[in-house]
């Protein structure tokens, strides 16, 4: 795999996750939103399992730990995210969820005790802008104690992002750790809300078919190809795909509930679009000056 293939990567699998938040809300209908990560997790976990039985290796010590971090922060990531959207406005929500790039860049800065790329400055101000539009749609942001929790995620995601380039670096995340890590998380959301919700299972076929899909493609697919791909990008360029992820969440809604966007949301989703894609061809256009 190579720089490219990676980006195209990553970018399908932004499209899966944007997906996820139609699957999600057929799924907690019947099942409790912790225990929903746990079955998802542990779907994609056994899927991978026996798909890759083959070559699936039983992991060192370092592994051990790198699947038990990255598998904590995932499992942090969306108990995170069940809360927060229950009880914050969907725009005030999206748009939080979504400033995961800005947190890629701060952080990235601090750990590696330089000032961020004018490009990826820039970039990050667009992102966030046309994120505004596309999500709040101009509307005005309503802030409460819950939408700090979606915040939070946002960070957590960040800190997933650089703590999977540090591992990688360290050659720790290997395709071993891609699948064991689903099973960290899977685990940890089955014994969560298992404990504070109860055993709560889908009760309908769409249901489980939501379950699967985001077990299958969300996850197993979403997470195994994200860790493999990170190898070849850099965090920030991580960052700025992710912001692509409610473009698609959109694209699904007008396809399944024929929502329709704004000339304004329209506007937004361009900004993000071309501002990704510029960033990525002034990289490649520049690979010594932007490392």
């Amino acid at each position: 795999m190579n720089r490219q293939r990676a980006f195209w990567l990553m970018f399908l699998v932004t499209a899966s996750w944007g997906a996820s938040y139609m699957w999600m809300k057929i799924a907690l209908i019947s099942v409790a939103p912790l225990f929903l990560v746990g079955l998802r997790f542990t779907t994609a976990f056994l899927a991978t399992i026996v798909v890759f039985a083959r070559v699936l290796k039983r992991p060192n010590r370092g592994e051990v730990l790198a699947s038990f971090i990255l598998g904590t922060l995932l499992f942090g990531i969306f108990a995170f995210v069940m809360v927060g959207l229950q009880h914050t406005e969907a725009s005030t929500a999206g748009f939080l969820l979504s400033t995961t790039t800005v947190f890629v860049a701060i952080f990235e800065s601090i750990v590696e005790k330089r000032l961020p790329r004018v490009s990826t400055v820039i970039t990050t101000i667009v992102v966030v802008a046309g994120l505004y539009l596309l999500i709040a749609n101009g509307a005005s942001l309503k802030l409460n104690p819950y939408a700090l929790l979606c915040l939070a995620c946002a960070a957590i995601y960040a800190v997933y992002i650089m703590t999977s380039d540090t591992l990688s670096k360290k050659h720790l995340v290997t395709f071993s750790v891609s699948i064991w890590q689903l099973g960290v998380a899977g685990v940890e959301g089955l014994i969560f809300g298992g404990l504070l919700d109860g055993i709560t299972l889908p009760k309908s076929t769409s249901q489980w078919g939501a379950v699967l899909a985001l077990g299958l493609i969300c996850s197993a697919f979403g997470f195994v190809a994200q860790t493999q791909s990170q190898q070849y990008l850099t965090p920030d360029t991580v960052g700025l795909i992710y912001s692509l992820e409610p473009i698609f969440s959109a694209f699904f809604a007008f396809l399944t509930l024929g929502e329709v966007l704004s000339i304004q949301q329209y506007f937004g989703t361009a900004i993000i679009f071309f501002s990704v894609v510029a960033s990525e061809l002034i990289k490649a256009r520049f690979p010594q000056s932007e490392s």
